[in-house]
């Protein structure tokens, strides 16, 4: 069975219906992703299964915890009390987690607790043990060494202190140690009585997973997921799903956004399609009889509700816009944005924005100019600058190793005794490990447009500027560490200095 797009749900159903008995519905079906979409495709696929007034009788909804994968796969397996087919949903499950979403399930968790949502807070949380393979007892302490994650990026713990205590108040919520994706699996391997369908829906899935390859051999996968980068591909599919949402909820009432208004819609939610959702319902309320939405409707019917990510502040830092970087500052820690997360990323941006300047200045950089167009930059990309970038990378990685060597020094003490020495000869020798670094420009796979953007910005600096910007940043850093001093004024100051800094050539 397929794989397929939340675009397409609607075709491949019609094309079921016509192909009637000689394609019957697949026994399960799961539908992954973004949550708004993935719940409008669920309630799509359910119309076209069961008329609306009977959907009560034949659809038995389950809450998607671990621990219900026994109960459903016992309904799963029952026939209907009516005549004809039976209807499983297993929803918001989270078994298809895997330790690649360890960030994102704490996000989530964070998300949750700072809603006073305690109990999905704890859902998500004892999910991240599960997918580390850490239970309670490992954080019970309140010391997350195990989570293997970087803490400064974490933030504050307190509120994470706060839920292990709830989540020790409620030790019912975890899990026991069976696998209940595995049961699941064999569940779906083994098949249901004819007429029966379980749909799983899950907000992230790892495809590596027995579960999900047992799923697409049985059944179908549809996938309502939305990349939530700043790549020009990102983008455009994230204004492809907003323009279709945009239609989808203005058509019934006749209605139309001018592409300016939608442009500033955007700009005020930002990528939440539930807030954008909602947002053209009150739109649609606020215009009355008028059948266009103007962006002057936008200004005056709504508050900006866009939670600034991070990576807005550090653009605003790097095109040196003051303003605009104050204003992202002041938003992410009314949000509760850790001042150690902020500096952080501002670190990591500047760094890169250096290091991208020191080949524009080398003889491989020699193709920039000011104006340089992104066609441009595109059509040079995979034959000039790529192996250029490449280059530069391994010039660096030398250079680090040598710095590495001459900080650590090896001792006389470090050599193997003699009777070792000898047998190590007979072996092959082993390359040292290159310095560990995320500094390299020409990533794999490597994608021109964020290149592009980074030199764009290194017009903005000259190599002073930024050597500059580096020790302010390190002078700030240990400010927060140890001083008493406002952060936010800390980290203000840092940003006014970066973005007035004079404009070298």
């Amino acid at each position: 069975m397929p794989e397929i797009l939340h675009s397409e749900i609607k075709s491949y159903l019609s094309e079921l219906k016509a192909a009637s008995s000689s394609r019957p519905l697949p026994p399960v079906i799961l539908i992954f992703g973004d949550e708004l979409l993935y719940k409008s495709a669920l309630q799509t696929l359910l119309d076209v299964m069961i008329h609306p007034d009977k959907q009560a009788f034949i659809y038995e909804p389950v809450d998607g915890i671990p621990e219900n994968v026994y109960p459903v796969i016992e309904k799963i397996n029952t026939y209907s009390f009516f005549s004809g087919q039976k209807i499983v949903g297993f929803l918001d499950t989270r078994i298809f987690y895997a330790k690649k979403n360890a960030a994102d399930i704490l996000e989530k968790a964070r998300e949750a607790h700072n809603g006073k949502d305690l109990k999905t807070a704890a859902r998500y949380f004892f999910s991240l043990l599960s997918v580390m393979g850490l239970s309670f007892d490992d954080v019970r302490d309140k010391i997350y060494t195990g989570l293997n994650m970087d803490m400064d990026a974490v933030g504050d713990t307190a509120w994470l202190d706060s839920l292990v205590d709830y989540c020790a108040e409620n030790p019912s919520m975890e899990t026991s140690g069976e696998d209940p994706a595995k049961t699941l699996q064999q569940a779906i391997e083994r098949g249901f009585p004819k007429g029966n369908h379980l749909i799983l829906t899950s907000d992230m899935v790892d495809k590596r997973k027995g579960l999900y390859k047992a799923i697409l051999e049985k059944g179908l996968a549809v996938d309502c997921s939305v990349p939530k980068g700043e790549t020009w591909a990102d983008r455009q599919a994230q204004g492809a799903v907003l323009t279709g949402q945009m239609k989808t909820i203005l058509a019934p009432f006749g209605k139309t956004l001018d592409k300016a208004a939608f442009q500033k819609l955007v700009d005020m939610t930002g990528f939440d399609l539930r807030m954008f959702a909602g947002n053209l319902e009150k739109l649609v309320q606020y215009v009355g009889d008028r059948k266009t939405i103007a962006v002057e409707d936008v200004e005056s019917a709504l508050p900006r509700t866009r939670q600034d990510p991070v990576f807005e502040l550090t653009n605003a830092v790097t095109d040196r816009k003051y303003e605009s970087a104050s204003f992202y500052l002041k938003s992410l820690l009314s949000r509760g944005f850790f001042p150690l997360q902020i500096i952080a990323a501002i670190i990591n941006q500047m760094r890169k924005v250096l290091i991208v300047k020191d080949f524009l200045e080398s003889p491989a950089g020699n193709f920039w100019q000011s104006g340089f167009t992104f066609d441009q930059f595109k059509k040079q990309f995979t034959q000039t600058i790529l192996p250029a970038l490449q280059a530069h990378d391994t010039i660096l990685i030398t250079r680090l190793g040598e710095w590495e060597t001459q900080l650590h020094p090896k001792s006389e003490s470090d050599a193997p005794p003699p009777d070792k020495k000898k047998k190590k000869k007979v072996q092959t020798e082993k390359k040292p490990a290159q310095p560990a670094t995320d500094m390299l420009l020409a990533k794999q796979p490597a994608s021109p447009y964020p290149l592009y953007l980074l030199m764009q910005k290194s017009d903005h600096f000259s190599r002073t500027d930024l050597i500059q910007a580096i020790i302010s940043l390190a002078q700030a850093n240990l400010s927060l560490k140890s001083s008493n001093l406002n952060p936010e004024l800390i980290l203000d100051r840092l940003i006014l200095k970066i973005c007035g800094l004079p404009q070298g050539k």
